[in-house]
């Protein structure tokens, strides 16, 4: 885990670790599903050195896994870990403020469907069709395009 933080307050460490446009979009691709270097650049439209700067803080936090999937040349899938799948409430939370206090006139690329009903659900930490709270085991993140697969 990143011990570079060194204040008390657990907002400005979290801040500190998240707080940044690219992290917050990279993690918005590893709710889906995890993905290769490619994938995530195609996704997040980030240019390579931001990429790279970003997985490799995202890797020394804890919160991100790079698993190898081909050895010659390297190359790698990276997926979230155990602490990184800890960030979905706080990741449901700012796209339901994002829903509610920020709005746009485009519609949002991005559904939730609750796994536990099937349905899709708004922004939050219950499922807004039946009520039951939404976890990383029973919640998918899927693009406009993906719905229902």
């Amino acid at each position: 885990m990143n011990t570079t933080i060194k204040t008390a307050c657990p907002i400005a460490r979290t801040a500190s670790l998240i707080g940044d446009e690219w992290i917050l979009l990279i993690l918005r691709e590893l709710f889906k599903k995890p993905h290769k270097f490619d994938e995530l650049q195609k996704a997040t439209s980030a240019a390579t050195d931001i990429l790279t700067n970003r997985l490799l803080r995202m890797v020394e936090a804890g919160i991100v896994a790079k698993v190898p999937y081909q050895e010659r040349p390297p190359r790698y899938l990276y997926r979230l870990s155990k602490a990184g799948l800890a960030l979905l409430p706080l990741t449901l939370e700012m796209m339901r403020y994002g829903e509610e206090w920020l709005p746009s006139d485009q519609a949002s690329p991005l559904q939730l469907r609750h796994l536990s009903c099937g349905q899709i659900s708004k922004a939050g930490q219950v499922c807004s069709t039946c009520g039951e709270s939404m976890t990383v085991a029973n919640l998918r993140l899927e693009g406009v395009n993906e719905v229902g697969g």
